[in-house]
């Protein structure tokens, strides 16, 4: 499994968040799947309101062949949300596996990275394109966009969820991801039964990438995103994905959800 897919993957589950004020705690374990086949594991718990977060979220790997990797993933974040969107202060990444290991700090303010760090140190490549300061402003972690805020006064779980673009930066590349509405389906699973918004996802790299290398992601057309709105907020985080790699179809599966008060989501405990 590629670094981005892997990325991808850790930044869609991270949505543990322990706020100031009234919260709601959530929790969630999964399976990833890739043709079918489980490859790895992964898992959340926390806490969220509709005024900050803290997130982490743990990824382990079991690689079947030298394309898929095996090892542990890790990520934290902190931040609040304001206006109807998330407002990022700290993030972190730890991964070690057995293509690479990496670590990223950030720390952030009004949406720009004021300090970061990204190891090991690479050199560029010459088709790279590169990071600016421009890049790094304005600008989300890959976990606080995680976070899914509906801020109309109308349903959480629809059309609204899904359309609008994140703008990340995550230590090394600079990228959009955007996002659609599919539908809406009933998504049934231990922990958890009710409503999921489905959005379709699209990547594109803005800086700090080799188009060599990205051009497949970018003209991706098979991601999907299931999102499920956490009780007593505006919040909708991801409990399922979808995306198509060069070895098949990877596949996040919820194996347990708990998504805050079950007087106020539909939860189910078997």
């Amino acid at each position: 499994m590629s670094r981005s897919t892997l990325l991808a993957g850790i930044s869609a589950l991270a949505v543990m968040v322990s706020p100031a004020g009234a919260a709601e705690a959530v929790s969630g374990r999964y399976e990833i799947l890739i043709g079918g086949l489980q490859v790895g594991v992964a898992g959340f718990e926390g806490r969220i309101s509709n005024d900050a977060y803290e997130t982490s979220v743990s990824v382990r790997l079991s690689g079947v062949s030298r394309l898929i990797a095996s090892g542990r993933g890790s990520a934290t974040a902190s931040g609040r949300i304001v206006g109807g969107r998330a407002v990022p202060s700290n993030y972190a990444l730890t991964l070690q596996t057995t293509q690479q290991n990496e670590a990223v700090r950030m720390a952030m303010a009004g949406g720009a990275i004021r300090s970061f760090s990204a190891e090991p140190a690479r050199p560029e490549a010459p088709d790279q394109v590169p990071v600016t300061p421009g890049h790094r402003q304005g600008v989300l972690d890959p976990l606080a966009a995680a976070l899914f805020v509906v801020g109309s006064a109308g349903p959480a779980v629809g059309a609204e969820a899904c359309n609008r673009t994140f703008p990340i930066f995550d230590g090394r590349q600079r990228y959009d991801l955007s996002f659609s509405y599919a539908r809406t389906e009933e998504l049934k699973v231990a922990g958890y039964s009710g409503q999921a918004v489905v959005c379709n996802a699209r990547y594109r790299p803005i800086a700090g990438h080799r188009p060599s290398q990205t051009q497949a992601m970018e003209q991706n057309r098979d991601m999907q995103v299931w999102l499920a709105p956490v009780a007593a907020t505006r919040t909708l985080v991801p409990v399922r994905i979808k995306i198509r790699t060069p070895v098949g179809m990877a596949q996040i599966e919820p194996t347990r959800l708990e998504l805050g008060s079950p007087a106020a989501t539909a939860s189910v405990a078997p």
